[in-house]
């Protein structure tokens, strides 16, 4: 397979505005709702031959919706300051994973035996999104289950990265990650156990937000059916430009109070500390992810005068390791369970089956349903105790106002089924679920032609610090790059 074809050049202005200047030109009437939505609704088609990223979409719903707001700008008698208030996404087109319910759209979550089913109402993240007056119109490619950090499955096909359709796109929420840096979407939802937010958003070079612990809420979000999930799953924003991050985020949050969203950060006043790498042979970045980090922090050290500090926990390079022990501790997804209706599923049968092409589930799906069930042995024990310890370190290290800057992953996207081999380095933002800390991805320039990202990273709770860094750092590196021309 040889490199991408250049996508169709962006050819409409709508398509470089944030979600924040469409709402406030759509409030000030420079821009109909309509208008908005025909051009995401084109671009979205456009697109779709060259990434394969939407697998439903409600165009016409949606142009009734963003006609009746058009109606309602007219007759309203609001100020512009109330309808900001009320609704500050009035009008904006928005995208969603296909495994976050958007009422009477697909949640398959990828499985065959799955196809055709629809999400019977809206997940609170989707609602809280309509609430503030944004309109969805497409949802998008997913794993099987959502569990690699590819984003392919047997109904689907595979979703390609509009930079390089030899790299992944990343996974679990990779279409999402797609059709945003693809500029046919701006905003998004994903989720995110093991970094299916950051691993997209830091492939496709977007901004993604993996928020704190009990921050927003999983409900109608596949899975959703043991509370117990909510440990390590968190449901957040994914987008194009930085200055919707704040906003986005306090959205989805519904204005949660455990987190200081009016909080000024001075970041005289925060201590920095930063990782290039995790200790590890396997896990060393490349030089273009060292620069970024090195550049991030030359940054907060020549704007503040604030000495950042080199974090050595050797314990790091069993990141992937402890993750996993703390997977295993809440009980895993039961794969079986998921698979089939009946639980009866005979996962070696399906094994063989794969590899003469004539099984509806993935190698990722079948694998994890394999080790799920499997005895828990010394190595569990050893990680387990190991990620209790650490634990206690890294929140210690992090104490008062302090953010981590680390790698999203150490090199550039990998090549599809490198993915395989390459999974240890999933420790890199795995453990931050395990941890339950915020992490907001930044993209961080290209290397070779594709994206690499960054995390800012923070205790618990300390989401306005991560995000805050997240937007000081789109100075340092300027955002979101096109992956194809633009003619405007």
């Amino acid at each position: 397979m040889g490199r991408t074809k250049v996508l169709p050049p962006i050819d409409n202005k709508i398509l470089l505005l944030s979600a924040t200047e469409l709402a406030e030109k759509i409030r000030k009437r420079q821009l109909s709702c309509e208008e908005v939505m025909k051009t995401y609704i084109q671009r979205s088609r456009t697109v779709h031959a060259y990434i394969n990223a939407a697998v439903d979409e409600r165009y016409e719903e949606a142009l009734d919706e963003a006609k009746a707001l058009d109606v309602f700008l007219t007759i309203t008698l609001k100020t512009e300051e109330q309808i900001l208030k009320d609704t500050p996404l009035l009008g904006v087109p928005f995208s969603c994973k296909e495994t976050i319910g958007v009422k009477r759209m697909a949640q398959t979550n990828g499985l065959v035996r799955a196809k055709g089913r629809l999400a019977p109402r809206d997940s609170d993240t989707a609602a809280l999104y309509r609430k503030a007056g944004a309109i969805p119109y497409i949802v998008t490619n997913v794993p099987e289950l959502c569990l690699w950090w590819e984003s392919a499955n047997a109904i689907n096909g595979l979703t390609k990265n509009p930079y390089d359709n030899r790299r992944s796109v990343g996974g679990s929420s990779g279409g999402e990650g797609a059709i945003i840096t693809a500029a046919a979407a701006v905003i998004g939802i994903g989720n995110d156990v093991a970094g299916s937010i950051r691993l997209p958003s830091s492939f496709c070079g977007i901004y993604g937000h993996k928020p704190s612990r009990d921050v927003i809420s999983n409900k109608g979000v596949f899975p959703e059916e043991d509370a117990i999930w909510d440990e390590v799953v968190s449901t957040g924003p994914m987008c194009r430009y930085a200055d919707d991050l704040p906003l986005l985020s306090r959205l989805l949050a519904d204005n949660n109070k455990n987190v200081k969203w009016d909080q000024k950060v001075d970041f005289k006043k925060i201590k920095i500390f930063y990782m290039e790498e995790l200790p590890g042979f396997l896990l060393q970045s490349v030089p273009d992810v060292k620069a970024a980090i090195k550049k991030a922090v030359k940054h907060f050290e020549d704007e503040y005068g604030n000495k950042a500090m080199r974090l050595r926990i050797d314990e790091m390079r069993y990141a992937f390791d402890m993750w996993e022990s703390r997977m295993l501790d809440l009980g895993g997804l039961q794969m079986k369970n998921e698979m089939s209706e009946d639980g009866k599923i005979n996962l070696h049968c399906e094994l063989i089956k794969y590899f003469f092409g004539c099984s509806d589930h993935t190698l990722p799906a079948i694998y994890f349903g394999l080790i799920e069930n499997c005895n828990k042995d010394e190595r569990y024990y050893e990680y387990a105790k190991m990620y209790k310890e650490f634990e206690i370190v890294i929140t210690e290290a992090l104490e008062d106002d302090a953010i981590l800057l680390i790698p999203t992953q150490p090199e550039s996207p990998p090549h599809y089924l490198m993915t395989i081999p390459k999974y240890p380095s999933l420790g890199y933002t795995a453990i931050f679920n395990a941890l339950g800390f915020p992490s907001t991805q930044v993209p961080a320039g290209l290397s070779d032609g594709v994206p690499i990202g960054i995390q800012v990273v923070s205790r618990r709770f300390q989401d306005h610090l991560t995000i805050a860094g997240g937007v000081e750092l789109d100075k340092v590196f300027g955002g979101w790059i096109s992956p194809c021309p633009i003619c405007v």
